[in-house]
């Protein structure tokens, strides 16, 4: 596994690396081994299955960089760099008259509005409404507003936060011991063995383990609640009402 460099926080104009395929693959073989302890968020994780002493370095490491990335402006290069991007993107689309003085008043405000938002997630946003493939509702004869620019920088930024809470999830996991005893393992093999003969299914699929069963359900929710989380935030930006869920009681009118 390659050592991801961490930028310094303060000076951090860029978008994060890229996670490599084995840091993912050890993301999740750790959330797989998670269990949920008494209270929402309280993730437990027995001693044998923690992260050892270097796997528990790589996704720390990984962590500190990713939250560098997050870090907002604090440099004067930084917040110059910032002003550029906000300038540019509203002196692309009509200022209905606006004078100089007028625009760097726009373009001060806007700036402050994002003081707490990433250099490059602002700048990503920027090119997405230059080409018109920007998530937030907005009016292409006006330049973005202050909010818009904030709710299309914060949407960007999400796929970072996601795979920061999975890391946050694993490396804030309180440790328990919980050895299997010699009758749990027994129960279970023969749980699994009738699981698979009621399955009936081809020997290719029989062969594989409960735990890489397990691994694809988990894997198949998380990227459920990750489209789910998405799509919500796209609504709300988008002024449009939740989805309403399946399971909720409905109301017939009565004839």
């Amino acid at each position: 596994m390659t050592s991801v460099q961490t930028r310094s926080a303060s000076i951090s104009v860029s978008p994060p690396e890229a996670a490599s395929r084995p840091l993912l693959d050890l993301i999740s073989r750790f959330q797989n081994r998670l269990e949920d302890g008494d209270r929402p968020g309280h993730k437990l994780i027995s001693a044998g299955l923690a992260p050892l002493e270097h796997e528990r370095a790589a996704l720390e490491e990984r962590r500190q960089h990713l939250l560098a990335s997050l870090a907002p402006p604090t440099l004067d290069e930084a917040r110059a760099k910032m002003v550029k991007i906000v300038a540019s993107l509203l002196g692309a689309f009509p200022t209905y008259g606006a004078d100089r003085e007028d625009a760097r008043i726009t373009v001060g405000l806007i700036v402050r509005a994002l003081d707490d938002v990433p250099v490059w997630a602002v700048q990503k946003a920027a090119g997405l409404y230059l080409k018109n493939l920007q998530k937030t509702r907005w009016n292409p004869e006006r330049a973005p507003t202050a909010p818009q620019i904030r709710a299309e920088a914060k949407l960007v930024m999400l796929d970072v936060e996601v795979e920061l809470h999975r890391l946050e999830q694993v490396l804030s996991a309180e440790t328990v011991d919980s050895e299997t005893t010699e009758e749990q393992r027994k129960a279970a093999v023969a749980h699994w063995n009738q699981i698979k003969t009621e399955m009936g299914r081809s020997n290719v699929i029989a062969e594989r383990t409960a735990e890489e069963i397990e691994r694809e359900r988990q894997e198949m929710r998380r990227a459920n609640e990750a489209v789910e989380q998405r799509d919500a935030w796209e609504r709300a930006c988008a002024g449009l009402p939740p989805v309403r869920s399946p399971f909720e009681p409905h109301s017939f009118p009565v004839a």
